[in-house]
C-alpha cells in the first residue's frame, strides 16, 4: 500500500492523523469535543457508536449542556466540516441506524489495532518466531494510548488494557530472553518498559540485569531512583519485590549498598497504624526470640496469649463459613483492644498468639476482657463463637506448647 494513499492514526503516546507524509492539523487541539468524537470513531470505526453513548461520554457530566442531542449534531457538524477542509477524498462521519460512524475511501491503519494484532500473535506463537513476534509487538507499544484524555473513562479503560497487554508481552520476551542468559537484551526491554509504564517490575528486572552483569553502581542507582520517585509521586514505600532486589545488591556488592537513609525507609512502617502490630507466623516467631533475650537482661515481664475460637458448647468451629467470617472479627478486635508495642499472629486456622509487654498476669485477664468486649461490639458479628484465652510468661515451659499451636491443647 502506497502510503500517499493511506490515512495513519498514531493513538499510542499521542494523537496524530498522517496522510501520506503530512500531519493534519484539524483543531487547535486535540481536546476539543469535535475532536474526542473523531477519536472514539476512530477507535471503534469497525461498528460505530451510537447516539447515545456519544452524548453520554461527551456531555454526560456537563450540568451546563441542556440539549446533549443538538449539541451532538452541531459537534458533528463541526467535524465533518474540518474533515472536508483537510481535503480527504471519500472521508466524513456517516449517520445510520441510530449510530455514528467513520467513513473513508481511504485505507486508515490505526496504531492501536496493528498493536492488537502483533501482542495476540506473538501471545499465542509457540514456535522458533515466538521471541521475534514478541520483540515486534513491544516495539509497536509508543505510550499510553490518547493520554491527553486521562480524564474519560472509556479512554482510561482502553489504555490499561493496551498496558496490560504490552506487560504481557514484555513478561513473554523477558522471559525468554533470561532463559538464553541474554542479561544486556533483558536490561534493554526492561528499560524501554520502564520509561513507557513506570513501575517497580521493571525497575526490579533492570536491577536483577544490572547485577547479572556485574554494573552494581547502576542497579544501586536505579533502585534509589525508583524508591525516590515511590515517595515523591505516590507516597509509598517499595514494595517487597524491590525490597528482594536491594537484598540482592547488598549480597553481591555490600560496600556498595544503600544509604543508612535508604535502609531506615525500607524498615519503617508504611503508616502509623493504631493498635497491636500484626506479622506473619514466621516473623512473629523472631519477635518472640529477640523479645525473650532482651527480657534476661532488662527484668521486664512479657507474657504470651493464646485465644481460640469454639461453639457455645466449647468445640471447634465446623462450619468452614463461620470461620472464616469471624476470624477477621476477632483479629479486629485483638488489634484495637491492644497498645502499639504488642504484636500478635494467627498460626492456624481459629487460632491467635498475642505478645504482651510490660504487664502482670492480672493485666492479662483485662486484657481479655477488652478483646471480647470488642469482639461483642463488632458489626454484624457472627453469633455463637465464643472466645478462650490462656496465657504463660515468656520464656516458661508452657510457651513452646502454645508457638507449637496445638489444637488439642487447651
Amino acid at each position: 500500500m502506497e502510503p500517499s494513499k493511506c490515512l495513519t492514526v498514531t493513538m499510542l503516546g499521542q494523537f496524530s492523523i498522517r496522510f501520506g507524509e503530512t500531519t493534519l492539523k484539524l483543531e487547535r487541539n486535540n481536546n476539543t469535543r469535535a475532536m474526542q468524537a473523531l477519536q472514539m470513531l476512530l477507535y471503534d470505526r469497525e461498528h460505530g457508536l451510537s447516539r447515545a453513548v456519544l452524548m453520554d461520554r461527551l456531555y454526560g457530566r456537563d450540568e451546563r449542556v441542556t440539549d446533549p442531542a443538538n449539541n451532538l449534531k452541531v459537534t458533528i457538524s463541526n467535524l465533518r466540516k474540518r474533515l472536508a477542509q483537510a481535503g480527504l477524498p471519500g472521508t466524513t462521519i456517516q449517520f445510520s441506524g441510530g449510530s455514528y460512524r467513520w467513513q473513508s475511501s481511504l485505507p486508515t491503519e490505526v496504531d492501536v489495532d496493528c498493536f492488537y494484532r502483533q501482542a495476540a500473535a506473538a501471545l499465542a506463537e509457540t514456535g522458533p518466531g515466538r521471541e521475534e513476534a514478541l520483540r515486534r509487538a513491544c516495539a509497536l507499544y509508543t505510550g499510553d494510548f490518547l493520554p491527553h484524555l486521562q480524564g474519560e473513562e472509556w479512554a482510561v479503560a482502553v489504555a490499561v488494557h493496551c498496558r496490560e497487554l504490552y506487560a504481557r508481552c514484555v513478561r513473554a520476551l523477558t522471559d525468554l530472553l533470561r532463559a538464553k542468559g541474554e542479561d544486556a537484551q533483558v536490561l534493554t526491554v526492561a528499560t524501554r518498559a520502564s520509561a513507557l509504564c513506570p513501575q517497580e517490575e521493571w525497575d526490579a528486572l533492570r536491577i536483577e540485569s544490572l547485577l547479572a552483569l556485574e554494573r552494581y553502581q547502576e542497579a544501586k542507582d536505579v533502585y534509589e531512583e525508583t524508591a525516590t520517585r515511590l515517595e515523591e509521586t505516590f507516597g509509598v514505600k517499595p514494595s517487597e519485590q524491590l525490597i528482594d532486589a536491594l537484598r540482592k545488591i547488598e549480597q553481591v556488592a555490600p560496600e556498595r549498598a544503600v544509604s543508612m537513609e535508604q535502609l531506615q525507609t525500607v524498615l519503617a512502617e508504611d503508616t502509623a497504624a493504631h493498635g497491636a502490630y500484626y506479622c506473619p507466623f514466621p516473623s512473629f516467631i523472631d519477635t518472640y526470640r529477640a523479645v525473650g533475650r532482651m527480657l534476661e537482661r532488662s527484668g521486664q515481664s512479657a507474657y504470651l496469649m493464646l485465644c481460640w475460637l469454639t461453639d457455645r458448647q466449647g468445640q471447634p468451629l465446623g462450619d468452614r463459613g463461620r470461620l472464616e467470617k469471624a476470624i477477621p472479627q476477632v483479629s479486629a478486635a485483638i488489634q484495637n483492644a491492644l497498645r502499639r508495642g504488642d504484636a500478635y499472629t494467627q498460626p492456624c486456622a481459629g487460632r491467635f498468639l498475642i505478645l504482651l509487654l510490660g504487664l502482670t498476669r492480672e493485666n492479662c485477664t483485662l486484657i481479655s476482657d477488652r478483646i471480647d468486649a470488642r469482639f461483642q461490639s463488632a458489626p454484624e458479628r457472627v453469633r455463637g463463637v465464643v472466645l478462650h484465652y490462656k496465657s504463660t510468661p515468656v520464656g516458661s515451659p508452657g510457651c513452646t506448647q502454645m508457638m507449637g499451636a496445638d489444637p488439642g491443647w487447651k
